[in-house]
């Protein structure tokens, strides 16, 4: 019997009060081992356009991918709709989707994954396309707890990142989803010993600025921490030095866009930009920044089709006060999110100082019999000397330039306020780690206790 290849997308299975998307995403795995999928890649863990103000909790899709025999799949289908149906969270705010597609994914839904990243795409558009697909037997709809699901487009989305072409690893550690409490009671000097031996291949477990442990959430969700890394492997090792110390119910490691910048590729003209992209733009500072009570910074950058205020909030640390240095006529490119107030803003992710515009002082002359400082002899009057009363009316005024403070280059915010997506300055010019079909095949990226 041969082989289908078969993509499974879901989206918003979890809510306020709990459960979490890609925990389904474990006992979807488990399952669908059982019956004889062999997996293409790692399950994928698959973050979308931060800014979006109706996206689903996390913002986080998860899709599988693997080959199945033929006529096991409408078993598979069955599975999946009763895992979910069973575990999803019934709540008002939660929307989910689960779709399918066999063999190659579909490139129209590629244009959807592309646009999800940096910009907003109306529900209709991806309901109307799905359709069309769902007319033609490339994809279909598995799962929905109401007949437009909100989880659609982060289900599509996911599906459509395969192959993922930018990604890192992200390794999710679990309790038991009936455990809801806000804490995980974990060592923090456990995380601390972590980051201390296997940085920068693990990345984003502390904020030592702030003090702050970034690996734990606080929430109801069943995620008890999660490590980052460009090696699968090296996240497996790290979990084995503490397992010991930490009582859990499963684990997967996840192929993920987070860490990439991936919502960050779009270079907009400024006339051009919408509310809620996610983009780069190119431009000039228009005048000194404005630090306003509580420490935020505001500075209006303008191309040659407009100008923007682009904000700089107190909590990004680092790009906060680098920002304060900024002064109008340097070039710059910033990267972050349009959100609609009076007027559209831009809040500051990433800064790259492209042009420093150099730091001029003007001097009236000095006079040329006796050294002092001249002063104005009136309106063009020229120059007198105060001291031995020289006047001329050829001297001119003095300019003197002064190395700036603020150097060319890529300023970031701190870890605490990193948005999933956004790539630590400690992985710049490093490569993840290809996993080889051997790999897969060991299974030794996911457990999940029988109960």
């Amino acid at each position: 019997m041969s082989l289908v290849e078969v993509h499974v997308g879901l989206d918003d299975a979890d809510s306020p009060l709990g459960f979490c998307t890609t925990f389904l995403g474990l006992l979807l795995v488990n399952e669908l081992k059982k019956i004889g999928a062999v997996f293409l890649d790692l399950p994928y863990l698959v973050r979308l356009d931060p800014n979006i103000p109706a996206k689903t909790r996390g913002n986080g899709a998860v899709s599988l991918h693997f080959r199945l025999e033929q006529d096991k799949i409408t078993h598979a289908e069955n599975i999946i709709r009763n895992t979910v149906e069973r575990f999803a969270e019934k709540h008002g705010k939660t929307d989910p989707a689960v779709v399918i597609s066999t063999g190659n994914v579909p490139e129209e839904l590629k244009e959807i994954f592309q646009r999800a990243l940096s910009e907003y795409v109306p529900v209709s558009h991806v309901h109307s396309m799905f359709r069309k697909l769902s007319a033609e037997e490339k994809i279909r709809l598995v799962y929905a707890y109401r007949d437009r699901p909100r989880g659609l487009i982060g289900a599509v989305s996911a599906v459509a990142a395969y192959p993922l072409a930018q990604y890192t690893y992200e390794l999710l550690v679990y309790r038991d989803p009936r455990d809801k409490t806000a804490e995980r009671n974990i060592d923090t000097n456990m995380f601390l010993d972590i980051d201390k031996t296997y940085r920068p291949y693990i990345f984003s477990t502390f904020d030592y600025n702030s003090g702050r442990l970034l690996a734990t959430p606080h929430g109801p969700d069943p995620v008890l921490f999660g490590l980052r890394s460009l090696d699968p492997d090296t996240l497996l090792k790290a979990l084995g030095t503490i397992s010991g110390s930490v009582s859990f119910r499963g684990y997967m490691v996840f192929k993920t866009n987070q860490a990439t910048n991936m919502h960050l590729k779009v270079k907009k003209k400024i006339a051009s930009l919408r509310p809620y992209d996610s983009v780069v733009v190119y431009g000039r500072v228009d005048s000194k920044p404005r630090i306003i009570p509580g420490g935020h910074v505001f500075a209006e950058v303008c191309d040659d089709t407009g100008c923007i205020t682009v904000a700089f909030y107190k909590e990004t640390g680092s790009l906060n006060r680098v920002s304060r240095l900024l002064r109008k006529g340097d070039k710059i490119e910033v990267g972050g999110g349009v959100i609609p107030r009076e007027k559209n803003t831009l809040n500051a992710e990433i800064l790259r100082v492209v042009e420093p515009a150099p730091l001029m002082l003007e001097e009236n002359p000095r006079c040329p019999k006796c050294g002092a400082r001249m002063t104005s002899a009136g309106r063009n009057k020229g120059y007198k000397c105060p001291k031995c009363g020289f006047r001329s009316t050829t001297l001119g005024k003095n300019i003197k330039k002064f190395p700036r403070i603020l150097e060319p280059g890529l300023y970031i915010q701190s870890p605490i306020a990193f948005r999933h997506l956004t790539k630590p300055r400690e992985i710049y010019g490093l490569q993840p780690v290809t996993i080889t079909s051997d790999w897969l095949i060991s299974e030794k990226w996911f457990y999940l206790e029988q109960q």
